[in-house]
């Protein structure tokens, strides 16, 4: 005869009674973090990524230009030209940031979108002043750029935060975002108080968008080879 252990019944002779398994604790599964889930979310990470790097490519040697003692005519209108696409390439950015974090964090998403575009929108009005012929030139385009870009920094703080509460991202890349955009609002501070360009000593953390656009790669090449 075989007993169990628990009850002290007895048992048929050749079975063996098994104690019933305990139940699983009650209470939400643990939220799995640095993943996509959706289609939609992956391909809102495609567009941002895919569009902040081709923002990058363009925007850098445009900025040189712009901010070399004296660029003539046709170089400060092809730099206009440059960030007018830059412009346009942030409004797609900015939907592909609301694509990935909208199911997660509508009003997050929401902000983030609307931060970007009004950015954008910004920085499509300084363009024109160095697109057009006979625009204000480069002095007025770096006087309005720099307005811009404070919209551009709290839009970061605003991402960065973002991502944070979803935990759609690794923490180190909502962090690097938003110290990045607190960067850009730090740069126009000490400028207008010190009445000089402090970002010399800030670039480095403004390149946190850059951490950015590497994870937003990263997920959408993941998300592109999963079954």
């Amino acid at each position: 005869m075989t007993t169990t252990a628990a009850s002290g019944v007895t048992a048929p002779r050749g079975l063996t009674t098994v104690a019933p398994a305990r139940p699983a604790p009650a209470g939400p599964s643990p939220v799995r973090a640095h993943r996509t889930t959706t289609a939609t979310e992956v391909r809102g990470a495609r567009l941002a990524g895919v569009s902040l790097l081709a923002v990058t490519v363009l925007a850098v040697p445009a900025a040189a230009v712009v901010s070399s003692a004296a660029p003539d005519g046709a170089a400060a209108r092809l730099a206009g030209v440059a960030f007018l696409l830059v412009a346009t390439l942030d409004v797609v950015a900015a939907w592909g940031l609301h694509l990935l974090l909208r199911r997660r964090a509508t009003p997050a998403s929401t902000a983030t979108l609307v931060s970007r575009a009004g950015y954008a929108a910004l920085l499509a009005g300084s363009a024109a002043v160095l697109a057009w012929p006979g625009g204000a030139g480069a002095p007025a385009f770096a006087r309005e750029w720099s307005v811009a870009l404070v919209v551009f920094g709290l839009h970061l703080v605003i991402a960065g935060t973002a991502l944070w509460r979803t935990r759609i991202a690794p923490r180190a890349v909502a962090l690097t975002t938003v110290v990045a955009g607190v960067a850009y609002l730090l740069d126009d501070v000490l400028t207008r108080l010190a009445a000089a360009d402090a970002s010399v000593v800030l670039v480095p953390l403004m390149l946190g968008e850059l951490v950015l656009v590497g994870w937003l790669l990263l997920t959408a090449r993941r998300g592109a080879s999963a079954p």
